[in-house]
This record gives structure tokens, sequence and C-alpha cells, in this order.
């Protein structure tokens, strides 16, 4: 299994059902905002809602990772055979949280985070270790000096990373294990735990 890409954004599932026979397109617009703030349409991004099952369409809304909480809005414009027609405005809280890997052995090089919500495809985070002098792997050294700092460290290693979605839902993620740099590269490797296929599951 291969690590989706990291992005500055993560991808958020919607879906619409359709009321009736005769609808040609759907269409879901959305923006974000600060917390309280009145959305600003201007710059709102546009995505196509494609068929599923049935009346069911779906699309998957590419939502960024801030810093902070904030609010999405979103709304559906339905093409019919003879109309068009806009549903009401819905805003979500966006939220994170923080998810923690020990490694009590400092068997790790690095860890990552795969995770999903409501269904929507697989994110990636990577993980910062606690106590290393660089704050991402892109800031860090080459690979036999990482192994190096990281065997320095204290047992046990934390790599802490964070997941994004609606307030209130839950996201199941698996964890991406790294061992890379060692004096003995046929030692390196990279493993993936997913709780014997079930994930885990964080509430947000």
């Amino acid at each position: 299994m291969d690590a989706p890409a990291v992005t500055p954004y993560f991808g958020l599932r919607k879906t619409w059902l359709d009321p009736g026979p005769g609808i040609a397109l759907v269409q879901a617009h959305y923006t974000w905002s600060d917390p309280g703030a009145a959305p600003d349409w201007a710059d709102a991004e546009q995505v196509v809602l494609a068929p599923e099952d049935g009346p069911l369409r779906a699309a998957v809304l590419e939502v960024p990772r801030l810093a902070g909480d904030f609010q999405l809005h979103h709304f559906f414009f339905v093409v019919g055979a003879d109309d068009r027609a806009a549903s009401p405005v819905f805003t979500e809280d966006i939220v994170s949280t923080e998810v923690t890997c020990t490694d009590a052995t400092g068997d790790l090089t690095a860890a990552g985070l795969v995770w999903s919500s409501d269904g929507a495809p697989p994110n990636y985070t990577s993980t910062v270790m606690d106590g290393l002098p660089f704050e991402t792997l892109g800031d860090a050294p080459g690979e036999g000096s990482l192994y190096e700092f990281v065997r320095a460290q204290p047992l046990p290693h934390v790599f802490r990373g964070r997941v994004w979605g609606v307030r209130g839902t839950s996201i199941r993620y698996a964890l991406h294990l790294i061992r890379h740099g060692r004096p003995d590269p046929a030692q390196d490797g990279e493993s993936w735990d997913d709780n014997g296929g079930r994930g885990w599951v964080v509430a947000l």
C-alpha cells in the first residue's frame, strides 16, 4: 500500500439525493470562513456530484487544513429538465485533533497517519516526533543522520500529527510505520498498522 500524497487540503465527502427523475446536473458550491463570519461566495469552489447508486450523487470537497477551527459553507445547485434551483446554505464547524503514535522501542524513524471521514478518499498526515531539532521531515538531515537523531532521543518516542473533519463526527485512521536510514539498509522498511483491519477511531 502506498501512502496518499500530502496536500494542504483534506477530502470531505458530500452527498445529494435526487428528489425525482429529470435531474441533469448537481453542483456543490463551497467556501470557508472564520467562526461566525458570513461566507464570501466571490471565490467559492465548485464541484460536480457524480451519480452513484440510484438517485444518490456524491463529490469530495477539498477543504483546507487550517491551524485553527473554521466554518465550511456549502449549497447545492440543481439543474433539472425545466428549471434550476439552489438548496439552502449548510454551515458546519471544521475542527482538528491531535493523534499520537508511541514507539516504545525506538525502532521507527518516522510515522504517518492515513485517515478519512465519512467514506471520503484517504488523507495523509506526516507526524513530527517529540524532541527532534527540526519541525518537519522536509527540514531533516539525510536518512543516516536522521536515524542517529531519532536514536539519540530518550524512549518512548512519541510522534504527533493532526486530522481534520466536521465537529461531532469521527475519523478512522491507520498508522504508516517507517524505518529508514539504518546502518544496514537491508533492515530498512515500511509497514502499516490498521488495528487488525478495524483501524482506530477518534472523535472530533
